[in-house]
């Protein structure tokens, strides 16, 4: 089982980092870090999923903005997206995009979490969105 991390710990340990390696469902930085993001709970029908978007190589990682969450609805369900935007002093070199569901008449719930793996450490999970998140 991962450990937890809080946003701000994962925020500091990607601050002067470059991002060296990416495909759509994680990113690499210098230092070996793998960041990944994954559904980590869900009940019946309910899903979580998320990507990474716009990445720049070789940029190191000036600012981590704080998760935007934009809440939704439809005639079946409800849930939220959220996103994270990486950058380079003022140049935006990623966008972490991720969203949860409530499953089939919002009965159920989903969270995404970001997972991360540091090469001679313990699996940690940091919360990045919910179907509950507002």
């Amino acid at each position: 089982m991962a450990k937890r991390m809080s946003f701000d710990d994962l925020r500091k340990a990607m601050l002067f980092h470059k991002i060296v390696e990416w495909k759509d469902n994680y990113i690499r930085l210098d230092n070996g870090m793998e960041l990944r993001i994954e559904e980590t709970e869900q009940d019946c029908c309910a899903c979580a999923s998320g990507r990474f978007e716009d990445v720049v190589l070789d940029a190191a990682i000036t600012h981590v903005g704080d998760i935007q969450y934009d809440h939704w609805e439809d005639g079946d369900t409800y849930g939220c997206s959220a996103t994270v935007t990486i950058m380079h002093n003022r140049n935006i070199i990623c966008k972490a995009i991720g969203d949860a569901d409530a499953g089939n008449g919002g009965y159920y719930y989903s969270i995404a979490s970001f997972c991360v793996r540091m090469p001679q450490g313990q699996p940690r999970q940091c919360h990045f969105v919910g179907s509950e998140d507002e």
